[in-house]
C-alpha cells in the first residue's frame, strides 16, 4: 500500500473532523507553508481547547519519515470511531477497553498533528528525492539547491544554541550543525 501524499492526509483530516464533529475539532494552523500550503491538526476530546489537559502528537517532522503521517491519522481515526462506536481498540497485543477510550476523549484533549513538512513531504514523495528530510526555506540556501531547507526537529527554541549548552564533543553533524548544507542544519535562529 502506497503512503498518503499530502493532499490525503489533510483531506483525512478534514474528513475525520466531518464524520465526528462532536469529538473531533480540525483545526487550520494559521501560517502558511513557506510552498503556501495551509496545514491542519485535529483535536480529540469533548471539552473546549485550553479548558483541560492536552497531549499533543506530531508526525511527518522530518520528510522522509513517512509512516508517521498515517500511524497519526490511523490512531486518531480509531479513537473516534471507538468512541462512537462504544467499543474499545487494540495495539501490538495491547487493548484499551471502550471505557479507557471513552475516558481519554471525556477527560483530557488530544491535538494530533500528523503532516509538520508537508513541502519536505511532498519533494521527498518525488522519485529523485526520496531521501530528503528538512523542509524547503530557501532563506540560507544563497541559491544553492543542496543548502534549502531547515530541520524542523532542531529549529524549536530549547536548546537551540546547542554550542553553549552541550560539551565540544558532543557536537557533530548527528546532534545539530550550523551548515545548511548539513540535513541537521537547525536554522539562523529558533523557529526560524
Amino acid at each position: 500500500m502506497p503512503y498518503m501524499n499530502v493532499t490525503e492526509v489533510e483531506s483525512a483530516l478534514i474528513g475525520l473532523s466531518a464524520a465526528h464533529p462532536s469529538i473531533c475539532q480540525l483545526i487550520t494552523l494559521p501560517n502558511p507553508t513557506i510552498e503556501g500550503r495551509t496545514t491542519h491538526a485535529v483535536l480529540l476530546g469533548t471539552h473546549a481547547a485550553n479548558t483541560v489537559d492536552a497531549f499533543y502528537l506530531t508526525g511527518g517532522v522530518h520528510a522522509r519519515e513517512w509512516g508517521s503521517c498515517e500511524i497519526l491519522v490511523n490512531l486518531a481515526t480509531d479513537l473516534c470511531d471507538a468512541y462512537a462506536g462504544g467499543t474499545g481498540v487494540g495495539y501490538g497485543g495491547k487493548y484499551f477497553s471502550a471505557a479507557e477510550v471513552r475516558a481519554l476523549i471525556e477527560q483530557i484533549n488530544i491535538i494530533v498533528f500528523p503532516c509538520v513538512n508537508p513541502d519536505g513531504r511532498d519533494f521527498s514523495q518525488q522519485p529523485s528525492s526520496p531521501l530528503w528530510r528538512k523542509n524547503r526555506n530557501p532563506a540560507d540556501s544563497g541559491g544553492n539547491a543542496s543548502k534549502i531547507g531547515v530541520d524542523i526537529n532542531r529549529n524549536l527554541d530549547f536548546l537551540w544554541n546547542f554550542t553553549s549548552a552541550f560539551a565540544p564533543a558532543a557536537q557533530n553533524v548527528y546532534l545539530s550543525s550550523t551548515n545548511p548544507a548539513d540535513e541537521t542544519y537547525h536554522g539562523r535562529a529558533p523557529t526560524s
